[in-house]
């Protein structure tokens, strides 16, 4: 475990960038005994941080006080902790750190005539590799249709309801809600859920809102009974717009029903999410999915014979046991099944996941074979036609990889790209989801993020409607 824990101690502007290229290195934070010391402090033309290893002091690394200087010291720093693991001090994406890459492009792309100058400075200032560049211009030029401003772009909104329960809890998951079975105020829970939706539907009408795409998500939102999540779909329901997106996360197959994909059907949806992680049994039950490879593949069949969804699948690359060979064996089921969107996620380890805590990490894969399942699964999928819509990165990732999401032409989900650019206001319905109300061309956020605790969101409900209402009010009146 040596070389992963920190302690920072200065300014908290550099604190702040420091956080996310020590994550980047897969240091997390510690009070007490810290691998890697950083005392920062500040004058009036510059930042000092002094790095100590262990009980070495190692360098002073300095920059100016702006975001440039800051970025430049996190730069310097990241080279640095990654030499002392005997690392290559930069991996194929360079300096650049943080979980939207083609956010930043885009936004490069805004301040100049083309992309070619977002592409420069993505080389020269970040030193990201070619690979990664050729990537995020390939996505970048893609999502430019969606994305791109427009006159009536801030009248043009998604909504997202989120259900915050599971039946089982993955090892690599932080699930700050709770199991459903444990949970003794469904009945409240559903009444708030249906009156939120319904004061949002009075703000869509009375700004004259148009609705680009509907996304329930959670948690699993299909670990609700039949009359529940039917009541819980409804009211999302009253939201969408005809022929527009509508996407429900039905994750598990155990808690599929034909009910529930029949109610899906009647209320306008028009995509589902199904995601295996892994098509190998003794790995899913290492990381606590409490179904089974076979049960993907039967309720993959009775989506594609009953209804007209398309279908998104989930895999991750790193889970405990995995092999090159498990990766391989996941992507030959893809390209048998032909689902219209394959994610491809990378591991993560969470803040407050049994993972994170150590449950499972001594089988979990080594980085370059990591690195290598990301790799293949990019070579494969795309020689079976699909291509890379959206990427993001997470901190702590267990190689210095990204997750892409992959889509056979013409069957974009929508709003995978709406949540990770942070175009276009997003409206939430549900604890722990978020609202942010955005408006270019800085596209900086008016945010309201709903309580996490179930019980607070229900008995806090008004407060949470009536802030809702005002920061709606000041964004579209102000």
């Amino acid at each position: 475990m040596s070389n992963l824990t920190y302690r920072y101690t200065g300014p908290l502007p550099l604190g702040s960038v420091v956080a996310h290229y020590c994550g980047a290195a897969g240091l997390t934070t510690t009070k007490e005994d810290p691998t890697w010391r950083l005392d920062a402090s500040e004058n009036d033309k510059a930042y000092t941080l002094a790095v100590w290893h262990e009980e070495t002091h190692v360098t002073d690394l300095t920059g100016a006080l702006s975001n440039e200087g800051r970025l430049q010291i996190g730069g310097q720093l990241l080279k640095l902790i990654r030499t002392a693991q005997g690392r290559s001090p930069l991996g194929e994406w360079g300096t650049l750190v943080g979980v939207r890459p083609t956010k930043l492009f885009h936004k490069l792309w805004d301040n100049s005539d083309s992309a070619d100058q977002a592409v420069t400075a993505l080389r020269e200032r970040f030193e990201v590799s070619q690979s990664k560049i050729d990537l995020l211009r390939d996505i970048a030029t893609l999502q430019r249709p969606y994305v791109a401003p427009h006159e009536t772009a801030d009248r043009e909104i998604s909504i997202y309801g989120g259900i915050p329960f599971c039946q089982t809890h993955c090892t690599y998951c932080s699930f700050p809600y709770g199991l459903i079975q444990d949970y003794k105020r469904i009945p409240d829970f559903l009444k708030a859920f249906v009156k939120d939706a319904t004061q949002l539907k009075r703000i869509l009408d009375e700004y004259a809102l148009t609705v680009s795409t509907v996304y329930m998500g959670g948690g699993t939102p299909t670990s609700l009974n039949d009359d529940d999540f039917a009541t819980a779909l409804g009211a999302l329901a009253e939201l969408h717009r005809a022929n527009s997106e509508f996407t429900v996360e039905a994750g598990r197959p155990d808690s599929v029903t034909p009910h529930k994909l029949e109610t899906m059907a009647c209320l306008g949806v028009n995509r589902i999410s199904i995601n295996p992680q892994s098509m190998h049994d003794n790995i899913l039950k290492a990381v606590g999915r409490g179904h089974t490879a076979e049960a993907i593949k039967e309720l993959y069949g009775y989506v594609r014979k009953h209804t007209d969804f398309a279908v998104n699948m989930d895999f991750i690359a790193g889970l405990p046991y995995q092999t090159l060979a498990h990766m391989d064996e996941n992507l030959d089921y893809v390209c048998q099944a032909r689902p219209e969107n394959v994610t491809i996620h990378t591991l993560a380890l969470k803040r407050g996941s049994p993972l994170y805590d150590g449950t499972g990490r001594e089988a979990m894969p080594e980085a370059t074979v990591v690195e290598a399942m990301v790799a293949r699964s990019k070579e494969r999928l795309e020689a079976a036609g699909y291509v890379p819509y959206y990427v993001y990165r997470q901190q702590y990732m267990t190689s210095q990889t990204e997750n892409i999401g992959y889509t056979l032409p013409g069957h974009i989900c929508e709003y995978n790209i709406r949540i990770m650019e942070e175009r276009q206001s997003i409206l939430s319905v549900g604890p722990g989801s978020s609202s942010k109300w955005m408006r270019g061309p800085e596209y900086r956020q008016l945010q309201q993020h709903m309580p996490k605790d179930v019980s607070v969101y229900i008995d806090t409900l008004p407060t949470l409607l009536e802030k809702r209402s005002q920061l709606s009010k000041r964004f579209w009146e102000g």
